[in-house]
């Protein structure tokens, strides 16, 4: 499991935490953080590497449960 931290632009920031969630299991994009006064926005995105690329996409609420990590 990792956590990947993405800045910039809001529309890129998001596309890019979908394009992650399309390739692992991962728990979607956290919420989005702005610092005051600058124009980029972070969002951290918590992936399961290990896990097949067939395997892709967010958990189901009933797989959740048990996916420790992947709760917020």
């Amino acid at each position: 499991m990792i956590t990947i931290e993405i800045r910039g632009h809001e529309k890129a920031v998001l596309e890019a935490a979908h394009r992650i969630s399309a390739l692992f299991l991962s728990s979607g994009p956290c919420q989005l953080r702005r610092t005051p006064g600058e124009n980029e926005v972070q969002v951290l995105v918590h992936a399961d590497i290990s896990r097949g690329t067939g395997d892709s996409g967010y958990l189901d609420p009933d797989e959740a449960e048990s996916a420790g990590s992947f709760l917020r």
